[in-house]
């Protein structure tokens, strides 16, 4: 592969990557923050139904609501937690700040060899990131 080739090869790959990236944080951000609202919204109206007169006519069983939306809360934090939405938001966001400086690296002449480098690099850091893990090297 000719220099010009490997140059327009890894600015393809870098620009995909960046798209990628972004669209990857857009969806962990809302997972993460939309979550994170949601348990505090539950819990908020859980703690108010709790305290509401089992008599109330404005709601017939308030303790069932609270109780439901207590188990809401467990089940969306438990997810939350397990699947690390807050890690895989800062892991996208993280690489797609690499990515870009990247490539800013190939809009003024790095090296392709250097970039490919870099770029493998970027990928193996952001898999590190997203599974929470090491690869020892």
């Amino acid at each position: 592969m000719s220099e010009q080739e490997s140059d327009t090869y890894i600015g393809n790959k870098i620009d995909q990557s960046i798209k990628w990236s972004l669209r990857g944080q857009k969806w962990w951000s809302f997972a993460n923050f939309g979550s994170s609202i949601l348990i505090i919204i539950f819990s908020a109206i859980a703690a108010v139904l709790a305290q509401v007169k089992s008599d109330s006519t404005f709601i017939p069983h308030p303790a069932d609501f609270a109780t439901a939306l207590s188990l809401a809360v467990t089940i969306i934090s438990t997810i939350q937690s397990k699947l690390g939405f807050e890690r895989k938001w800062v892991a996208n966001r993280m690489t797609r700040s690499a990515l870009q400086q990247l490539e800013i690296d190939e809009k003024t002449g790095t090296a392709p060899a250097e970039l490919a480098k870099t770029f493998k690099a970027i990928l193996s850091k952001h898999d590190e990131a997203i599974t929470g893990s090491s690869s020892g090297g």
